[in-house]
């Protein structure tokens, strides 16, 4: 079992600049250094005053490069006015596209001297450190990083920071090497080929020398470059390694500057991070005991950072793992675990839990008070850090001297009662258990009996109710053994145990009534008094009264409420209840009491189910119990599932238990043993727990071995189970109440359900006389959708509202069912060509004023504008008023106008419809709108691009609320927090119809994607579903992909650019195999590495799915899953696109690529396997393939590392279509010559055929 390890960073900023991801040091700050800039650049004049400006600027660099003072001046000042509106990312597009980069570029570096300047060098060091600050602002995408770097930026940035070496430490000195550095860290920011190009420039001796400089900014800002530089590259760690930068930033752990020894701890924690041999010279080195003390650190960001290199160091050895101990960080730890920062409670927790794997320290955790704090993180909400502390728990529990202590503070309660977020946290927990229950005997079974002796009241309960529900596991092996004796044994030893714990059997007295009602009497039974309504049963008269039926059940106020014909009529006929049946059944509704012989039972119970009176139901099932024998157990196990009779299938469970020996000598009735072993299971559970707790939380899973023979003997077990068990009960004063549990149903029991809905939407029934009766087919449709949403219903009623036994959902589930197989009825059979006329939607007229220039509306714009929707008799249904921004007196002309259409409305766009208005008037545009809108009937609703955060998603409130029949909701880069993803799961009260759900480019992060994955439960339709840019991680994304496990209809599915990892790509791919229409994939940039990789291309291959786009580019694929995505695209004949860019597929995985849809695939057009360090052999096999391919549109190989000899070779391949070949502007040739083997390099053309001789011999298996 593994442990989840935090993601760690290549580099944060101290402070994180928000919403740039890069490395800028105190923008803020630093300011106050230079001259102040005019606020009027920024703010005044509109964009094309911002156009004017940057080209002004821009401008007087390329005019301005000498030392004469003016030219300084007049440079300086332009690279810190492009500097402050590069500050503004919107505008980053803007200077960059007005030249600004290689203008700055020239000013890296100083001025040549000519004949007549000046001694003296006006602005020394200024003009450079400014530009190297705008510089760094403008490197936050990876195509303006590139620009940069591409010309010539390096070389002059590395030059920088060598300034110091004359001598000269004055402060524009130390700015402008600290400017360098920082520009440095922003331009290799996740940009792999930069960070080689850095190390080949010479850049990082230069910043291990500065780790020692005298200006603290300084030192902080190389070690952020150095950080960035070591992150997964292994290159570039060596070299810092080989520059002595180890005793230097060991010493820096000790620094009394937080921000200088947070660096200092990132970049050791990058050096080590999957580097054993690093991570060894680090110990030796003497880090370990500065990186303990920074766990009692100010800074908690230096806290985090300690803990999680804790747990790397804890991965070394088992002596490692001691160390960590004896030098005093357990402590520490466990205080971080009860600290607010969630962050810091993971790191801790995942070092513990590395910690606790070793023997020698788990007994010292439990003591040092680990326990309780991690038991508690069960309870977070957040998969990860819920993930570390099981983990931690799970080391733990190897010792027998934490098991008591386990027990003690609750920790099987709580372990068994928690809600697990990911597989991985269940599987952990469950093992946990396991290890808990088979380290309960001998000297720890006679401490827990102490215990149950000499400790308070609470302890002796949880002791109790923990031995109860490790041997019940015990026992229900024993029943499911395959060994006879053991069986019997078992069998004997439940049913011993379910007399002692009740005091009454649940059968043995007649159920009251399940609701105080006033009832008409015996003398209105059938009476033609105040009769006004009459019944044909058998061609014979029933005389009753409406009000009486009103008040009894709801399927009669369906009958006479809900719009039906027999609201009006006199005389109804009761096509399919014998007479005496129905006339006991009337006698019930108005006595609340029947004598019911077990002749009629049956019958009656199939009335009281149909027409939903519960409490009959009960009396009948209190009937039918009597007459249960060996021979007919069978029959009245299924007449329980058949009519949902909970009594009578708990006393079907006492029976068989009672007669285990002989039924198991009768032929067939060991499966009916089988298949009530988990109603068993459940039975006895809700007597141990007496609460409301998901009982899908009390499994052990225990694995016995029943060919062991290692089993006490079983009588000892029932006592001593017994003995506990009431113990248990005597210490808890509250009434003990022994019933199964009611909800959810079984499989059998739904699917009953539907066969008996089938019946009677296509039998004769009175109702079917009336409005005709559907065909089979329509009748099991219809029954299949009613169930499914009648289910849906009710358990999302019994999550929110859990009720102990689930009768509360089982009567709304009734209640559902009912109503809507009325609603069909009344409906009718629908023909053909009425199928055909309401499959034909209707026109839409559509009002939208997005399509001219950006604009500010007010008031009187806004009645001129929206005066068409004023007009009488208008048929608008979708409007859209994006790319206006309305203010106040604009939102409240709109209103009324609104809230007219309402009624008529479908479609609503007000996708970026404040932008630029301060927030308060923005949110009260919004609650305009909102109130406008409410108890619309929309289908889709747009409200992206509007900035909306958890505030703006409330303001709309009223009309998400409202909203019933959406379709389509679009929420798509309006900054969606984790609490304004937990706003939009509160506030959307209904999204059973909702097919389009996109959360692209938000906030969302693993806490917001488990708010989000609550919406997508409740969307059993989901069609279409985007969260890509979300900043998902793995806790996340194995929530999203449980969750999406009941959207079976999935069409398109877009989740790139998250960092699920491998565990959240396995459980996607368990979700993927259950979609047969999915035909738009799209998984880039989700981290999914070769083993997420197998297993969703093993998933999509074995599926169903039309797959036409398959995107997986940039995981970090590697030749181990070529094979297997090779499989799954073969298996494609509808692949129409295929993007593996930007992985390490080499020759080999290109060519099986290749190979895979050589044949048929005759809808391809689109394959980009470009940054694949691709060679001429995987280049030409994909050359020779797509050439065969009619229609074929695009291949992208750039980014690789062919030579020229194999660019000339595809070329002539394609020389017919050269249209298909993208550019190749980004490729590589000297990469061809770069061989291992010497031999290679001087027979490199003999090489090169021996490769492709392999190559070609790669065959794809299907079956991989």
């Amino acid at each position: 079992m593994e442990q989840q390890q935090p993601e760690r960073r290549e580099g944060r900023s101290f402070p994180e600049r928000k919403g740039q991801k890069r490395k800028l040091e105190e923008g803020a700050a630093a300011a106050a250094e230079d001259r102040e800039i005019s606020a009027s650049t920024t703010t005044d004049g509109g964009g094309d005053a911002i156009l004017n400006e940057i080209a002004a600027q821009v401008s007087v660099l390329n005019s301005a490069f000498s030392w004469q003072e003016s030219d300084r001046a007049a440079a300086k000042r332009a690279t810190q006015v492009l500097a402050e509106l590069a500050k503004n990312e919107d505008l980053v597009n803007v200077i960059v596209d007005g030249g600004a980069v290689p203008a700055l570029m020239t000013h890296l570096q100083a001025p040549p001297y000519i004949d007549g300047d000046l001694a003296q060098k006006p602005f020394e060091h200024e003009v450079e450190k400014g530009s190297a600050f705008a510089l760094g602002l403008l490197a936050i995408k990876p195509e303006y990083q590139k620009l940069i770097v591409d010309k010539g930026a390096l070389p002059h940035l590395v030059n920088l920071l060598k300034r110091s070496k004359d001598g000269s430490t004055s402060r524009a000195v130390n700015s402008v090497i600290r400017r360098a550095a920082d520009a440095i860290t922003n331009l290799a920011h996740e940009n792999s080929s930069i960070k080689t190009r850095v190390r080949l420039e010479g850049g990082i001796p230069p910043l291990v020398d500065l780790l020692e400089f005298s200006d603290s900014k300084v030192q902080r800002a190389a070690a952020g470059a150095l950080r960035t530089l070591a992150f997964k590259n292994d290159d570039n760690k060596n070299q810092i390694v080989d520059c002595s930068a180890l005793p230097t930033l060991i010493l820096m752990l000790g620094s009394e500057d937080a921000a200088i020894h947070y660096e200092a701890v990132g970049v050791i924690g990058n050096l080590v991070h999957s580097s054993p041999n690093i991570k060894k010279e680090v110990l030796s080195a003497g880090a370990l005991q500065p990186v303990i003390g920074l766990l009692s650190s100010c800074c908690p960001e230096s806290q985090r950072e300690a803990a999680l290199l804790l747990g790397q160091f804890a991965s070394t050895d088992s002596d490692c793992k001691v160390h960590i101990v004896q030098r005093g960080a357990v402590r520490p730890l466990i205080e971080m675990l009860q600290s607010p920062d969630v962050q810091l409670k993971e790191m801790s927790a995942f070092a513990l839990g590395r910690l606790a794997q070793d023997s020698h320290n788990q007994a010292g955790i439990a003591h040092s008070g680990g326990l309780g704090p991690l038991l508690k993180l069960l309870d977070s909400r957040n998969g990860s850090l819920q993930h570390n502390a099981a983990f931690a728990l799970y080391g733990l529990a190897d010792n027998e001297d934490n098991v008591s202590d386990f027990i003690r503070v609750g920790g099987i309660q709580k372990l068994q009662d928690g809600e697990f977020i990911v597989q991985a946290t269940k599987d952990c927990v469950s093992k946990t258990l396991k290890r808990l229950e088979e380290k309960i005997h001998g000297r720890v079974l006679r401490h827990l009996l102490y215990l149950m002796r000499i400790s308070e009241k609470s302890i002796q309960r949880r002791v109790a109710l923990a031995l109860a529900h490790l041997w019940l596991e015990l026992l229900l092996g024993l029943l499911g053994s395959t060994n006879t004796k053991q069986q019997l044994d078992g069998a004997a030893a439940l049913y011993k145990l379910a007399n002692k714990s009740m005091a009454l059997s649940p059968v043995e007295a007649a159920p009251p009534s399940p609701t105080q009602r006033v009832y008409l009497g015996e003398q209105y039974v059938n009476s033609a008094t105040l009769s006004d309504v009459t019944f044909l049963v058998e061609g014979r008269r029933f005389y009753a009264h409406r009000i009486c039926l009103l008040a009894s059940s709801d399927a009669f106020r369906a009958m006479f409420d809900g719009g039906y014909r027999e609201k009006d009529a006199r005389d109804i006929e009761i096509p399919n209840i014998k007479w005496e049946v129905f006339e006991l059944m009337m006698r019930f509704i108005y006595t609340g009491s029947v004598d019911i012989t077990i002749e009629i039972s049956q019958d009656l119970l199939r009335a009281a189910d149909q027409y939903l009176l519960e409490g009959l139901k009960r009396l009948c099932e209190y009937t039918i119990a009597q007459d249960i024998t060996l021979e007919n157990i069978g029959g009245m196990y299924d007449l329980s599932e058949a009519f949902h009779a909970m009594s009578l299938r708990q006393a079907c469970i006492l029976f068989i238990l009672e007669h285990f020996d002989k039924l198991s000598t009768m032929h067939g009735q060991n499966q009916l043993v089988q298949r009530t072993i988990p109603e068993i299971r459940e039975y006895f559970c809700r007597a141990l727990t007496k609460s409301t707790t998901n009982l899908q939380g009390l499994r052990l899973f225990s694995r016995l071995d029943a060919s062991s023979g290692n089993y006490p003997l079983c009588n000892a077990i029932s006592d001593l189970f017994t003995i506990t068990l009431l113990m248990a009960d005597t210490l808890d004063s509250r009434p003990h109440t022994f019933s199964i549990k009611l909800w959810p149903p079984s499989l059998p029991t739904r699917q009953a359900l539907i066969e008996r809905m089938t019946n009677n939407l296509s039998s004769k029934t009175i109702f079917t006389d009336k409005f005709g009766s559907l065909t089979k087919d329509q009748a099991m449709e219809n029954a299949k959708r009613i169930e499914d949403v009648a289910f849906s219903t009710a358990n999302l009623q019994f999550e929110r509202e859990p009720d102990g036994d689930g009768g509360s959902a089982v009567q709304l589930y009734a209640k559902e069912c009912s109503k809507m197989i009325l609603e069909v009825l009344k409906k009718g059979p629908v023909c053909k060509a009425e199928q055909v006329s309401s499959a034909s939607p209707c026109k839409e007229t559509v009002f939208d004023i997005s399509k001219d220039k950006r604009a500010f509306i007010e008031a009187e714009e806004a009645e001129e504008l929206l005066k068409p929707l004023k007009e009488p008799g208008n048929v608008y249904t979708k409007i859209c008023f994006s790319n206006r921004s309305f203010g106040l007196g604009a939102a409240r002309v709109a209103e009324p106008i609104l809230a007219s259409l309402k009624d008529q409305l479908k479609v609503v766009d007000l996708s970026d419809f404040v932008a630029g208005r301060p927030e308060v008037e923005a949110l009260e545009v919004m609650n305009i709108f909102s109130s406008a809108l409410d108890g619309s009937v929309l289908s889709s609703l747009n409200l992206s691009d509007n900035a909306l955060g958890e505030k703006g998603v409330r303001a709309f409130g009223t009309l998400l609320k409202s909203l019933s029949s959406l379709e389509e909701l679009y929420l798509m880069n309006d900054g969606i927090s984790k609490e304004a993803a937990q706003a939009v799961s509160e506030l959307i009260p209904s999204t059973e119809k909702l097919r389009v759900l996109h959360f692209h480019n938000n906030m969302t992060g693993d806490e917001g994607a488990v708010a989000i994955s609550e919406v997508v439960k409740r969307s059993p339709l989901l069609e279409n579903f985007r969260c890509s840019s979300t900043r998902v991680g793995e806790g996340g994304g194995i929530a999203l992909s449980e969750a999406l496990e009941n959207c079976t209809l999935m069409e398109k599915l877009d989740l790139r650019d998250n960092m699920f990892g491998t565990e959240a790509g396995v459980s996607l791919s368990k979700t993927l195999s259950r979609f047969e229409h999915l035909a738009e994939v799209y998984l880039s940039y989700l981290n999914l590495e070769d083993e997420g990789a197998i297993a969703i291309a093993n998933a999509l291959k074995d599926s169903a799915a039309p797959i036409e786009v398959l995107e997986m580019a940039g995981n970090d694929i590697t030749v181990e899953a070529a094979s297997a995505i090779a499989a799954c695209v073969a298996a494609k004949q509808d692949l129409n696109k295929l993007n593996l860019s930007e992985n390490e597929l080499k020759d080999e995985g290109c060519v099986q690529i290749a190979k895979s849809v050589e044949e048929e695939h005759l809808k391809l057009q689109y394959i980009d396997m470009s940054n694949n360090y691709i060679r001429r052999a995987g280049a030409r096999a994909l050359a020779q393939v797509v050439i065969k391919k009619e229609g074929f549109k695009l291949l992208n190989i750039d980014g690789n590392i062919i030579s020229e000899e194999g660019i000339e070779e595809v070329k002539e391949i394609l020389k017919k279509t050269p249209e298909v070949l993208g550019a190749l502007d980004e490729n590589d040739p000297d990469g061809e010559e770069e061989e291992d083997d010497e031999e290679d390099e001087e027979k490199e053309g003999e090489g090169n055929d021996e490769l492709e001789s392999k190559l070609k011999k790669l065959e794809v298996n299907e079956d991989d």
